[in-house]
């Protein structure tokens, strides 16, 4: 089953007006436990596998409400964060640092939430407001049948000639593409805000074609209509299993990732509710079946990466620290700058 998290990461709408929810009004008034997810196979594997078990374990009930990022954030800031129709939220950091700014999240507590002393201090932020719950890496995705060195940095994508033109990039508005220029900004500049630095390197690699999300990336590398492109772990997996020859690399400055944040909201109707369920979702065998399904990295630490899975997987629960995170809020506050501008320069 395909886990399209690159997808789930576009910031377009998100920071201004209202979406129409798949959550009724009334719902959010019910005693149910509000749990949103998106569509497509991960909502059937929460519907079917999931969901079940944590009804069973909680005697709690639940209601899924399947949708994306910017219509959850779009709800919340419609309710404000008085009135929030959900307990809990699970959305990726872009979108997550937004509200956690506009005081909608408290910090998880751990005596409510066992599971919290075994994930990876990497994966929770500051006193716990705010944990994430299973990870993609992204790295690079590369043809073994068409790159004759293999790549070891973010680096080699300028340095290697046989790479120029062969380069799948992704749009401003998903995620990745905003995490790839503050890398490049970061490599090349002062520091990850530095877009000067960014913009002037990435320029240099033109032209490239310019994706939506991982899935239409997997398609360019498969289809050979580029060698090497950024990735998240899992699609590079899930292409090797249909027969594609491509393999994974963790660059040695560091990788980045899609990430599934799950915050508590402040004025939530359940949040013991909240607190059983997040504790279930860190649970050792949830976290290994989330593994199995969508080759997610797992933030339990005690959760080690199945026999069957090693040789696909080299990045583990300890492999964390390997991954970079960003200031959101201060890459959010400059987005519609550096969106504009990059449709400017890179088209």
């Amino acid at each position: 089953m395909q886990l399209d998290l690159g997808r789930r990461g576009l910031l377009a709408g998100a920071a201004g007006g209202l979406a129409i929810s798949s959550l009724p009004v009334a719902m959010a008034q019910q005693q149910d436990l509000i749990v949103n997810g998106y569509g497509g196979s991960w909502e059937k594997f929460w519907r079917e596998s999931l969901l079940p078990g944590f009804e069973k374990a909680s005697g709690l009930k639940t209601k899924y409400d399947s949708g994306l990022a910017r219509t959850w954030t779009a709800n919340l800031r419609a309710s404000g964060p008085d009135k929030p129709p959900y307990s809990f939220i699970m959305i990726n950091e872009i979108f997550a640092a937004l509200l956690r700014g506009e005081g909608f999240f408290e910090s998880w507590p751990e005596a409510k939430v066992p599971n919290l002393r075994d994930v990876h201090p990497d994966a929770k932020l500051k006193d716990n407001n705010g944990v994430f719950g299973m990870i993609s890496p992204i790295g690079l995705g590369y043809r073994t049948d068409m790159v004759k060195t293999k790549p070891t940095s973010w680096k080699d994508l300028w340095n290697n000639p046989e790479l120029k033109g062969k380069i799948g990039m992704y749009q401003i508005q998903n995620s990745a593409g905003y995490m790839f220029l503050m890398m490049a900004s970061q490599i090349f500049g002062s520091g990850a805000l530095d877009f000067d630095a960014g913009f002037r390197e990435i320029q240099k690699l033109k032209p490239f074609p310019q994706v939506d999300f991982s899935g239409t990336m997997g398609q360019l590398i498969t289809r050979g209509e580029v060698s090497i492109g950024i990735l998240d772990l899992p699609e590079v997996i899930r292409l090797r299993n249909a027969g594609a020859p491509i393999d994974f690399v963790a660059p040695s400055e560091g990788m980045f990732m899609f990430e599934q944040s799950f915050n508590l909201l402040k004025n939530g109707s359940d949040k013991d509710g909240a607190c059983k369920y997040f504790d279930y979702m860190l649970s050792a065998p949830i976290q290994k079946l989330s593994v199995e399904e969508f080759f997610v990295t797992p933030v339990n630490t005690k959760v080690a990466i199945p026999d069957a899975l090693k040789d696909k997987m080299p990045i583990g629960p300890n492999d964390i620290s390997k991954i970079l995170q960003w200031d959101w809020a201060a890459a959010n506050a400059v987005r519609d700058q550096v969106t504009e501008r990059w449709n400017r320069v890179m088209r």
